[in-house]
């Protein structure tokens, strides 16, 4: 028993058992929030100790998925941080979830960080009604729980049908966001400064927005854009990212989107109708990029994008489209990606859909395509012909030219 009496008192004086002092005066943060206005600023307000230590505080703002960006902020006496982040001049995206956290630096180099916070950056101009099942969250402005469950009923019904198109998964949870008309959604589009595909769909966020305004066709807009905007999300979801996306056909991804609304625009057929007598209808080589700016144009290239992928729908079946996004994936263009996933040609397939579809005299159709490659090849023919009958007849001219001086 001394023997082990004698041992603590040895570790003891070694100092083994003696408690080590705490770090003292660490660097940390605390009290972090942060409140916004939308489409104006963000306020960030976090406090540090001890101050007197600190050299620079930096504030990380991460929206969503895309860069981190970076502030350096300053601080009072008493360590207190309020910094304003003006959207006017560096916007976010609405609707995105923003994470952001500090970090500071002293005299000596060394850092430390705060824990990570995070928003959603909501249109907050408006008191949002909100109603949430399954994967859906919608949202509305006007209109009472009814309304919300007609939008929550569309979109159901969008996602169930427009399965026998593209059958892939859609993020969780997807956001639904109805304004009340479209001069209010498009003053949150404005606020915003960024670029948003597919018109009011962000579907790398999984967030959709819509303008339906109350009144007699409610629902039929409801039961158009809804489903219409879902399609985008799920387009979105096989091509995987923003620049694959972007890159393919116009009338891929819109006659898509347009093939899954519940109630079909009942102007389209009458449009085509007008555009085959009048012989006007857009090529689709010429709609790959994008659709014309002008209103009726666009109308037509809608009109022309429906009714063409419905045409492939019959034909081939709802794999082609996924074919279709696959072979745009590896990057060929617009053409390339048809031959490459049906094996046609885009201007073959054309043809039979203005013939099988449209009843159109494609003969005259073929003569319009070929007429480019005709007049190139009766240039390349006749010239040469033109310059041999040229070389022929040029000696006998000088030889009657010299005979009749002869003769004078």
């Amino acid at each position: 028993m001394r023997s082990w009496l004698v041992l603590m008192v040895l570790l003891a004086n070694l100092g083994i058992f003696q408690p080590q002092p705490a770090v003292q005066n660490a660097l940390s943060f605390s009290n972090l929030s942060s409140d916004f206005r939308f489409g104006k600023d963000v306020t960030f307000y976090a406090k540090i100790s001890p101050v007197e230590k600190i050299k620079d505080v930096f504030l990380f703002v991460q929206p969503g998925s895309d860069l981190t960006r970076t502030e350096k902020v300053s601080f009072d006496s008493s360590g207190e941080i309020v910094y304003r982040y003006d959207l006017g001049s560096k916007p976010l995206r609405p609707f995105v979830t923003i994470n952001y956290w500090f970090r500071a630096v002293d005299a000596n180099g060394q850092q430390a960080q705060s824990n990570k916070q995070s928003f959603n950056y909501e249109d907050n101009r408006f008191t949002w009604q909100k109603l949430d099942e399954g994967i859906f969250q919608v949202r509305w402005i006007t209109g009472d729980l009814s309304f919300g469950q007609s939008i929550l009923n569309s979109a159901q019904q969008g996602l169930a049908s427009n399965a026998s198109l593209l059958n892939t998964t859609v993020p969780n949870p997807l956001k639904i966001y109805v304004y009340p008309n479209s001069s209010d959604l498009q003053d949150a589009l404005s606020l915003s400064q960024g670029s948003w595909v597919a018109g009011y769909t962000s579907p790398d966020l999984g967030v959709i927005l819509v303008s339906i305004a109350p009144g007699p066709d409610q629902q039929v807009e409801l039961e158009r854009q809804i489903p219409h905007e879902l399609m985008h999300i799920k387009i979105y979801q096989l091509a995987q990212n923003k620049d694959v996306y972007q890159n393919l056909p116009a009338w891929l991804n819109e006659g898509l989107a347009s093939l899954a609304e519940l109630t079909p625009n009942p102007d389209y057929q009458s449009a085509l109708t007008q555009s085959v007598k009048s012989n006007s209808l857009l090529s689709f080589t010429t709609i790959c990029q994008a659709f014309p700016s002008d209103a009726s144009g666009a109308f037509l290239a809608y009109a022309e994008s429906v009714s063409f992928v419905s045409f492939i729908h019959q034909k081939y079946g709802s794999p082609a489209f996924q074919k279709l996004i696959s072979s745009y994936k590896t990057g060929l263009g617009c053409s390339e990606g048809v031959n490459a996933a049906l094996g046609i040609s885009l201007e073959q397939l054309e043809v039979r859909w203005r013939q099988e579809d449209l009843g159109m005299d494609t003969g005259a159709l073929a003569v319009e395509n070929l007429a480019p490659y005709l007049i190139s090849g009766l240039l390349l023919l006749t010239l040469p012909l033109a310059y041999v009958f040229f070389l022929k007849n040029k000696p006998k001219k000088e030889k009657a030219t010299a005979e009749a001086k002869n003769e004078l």
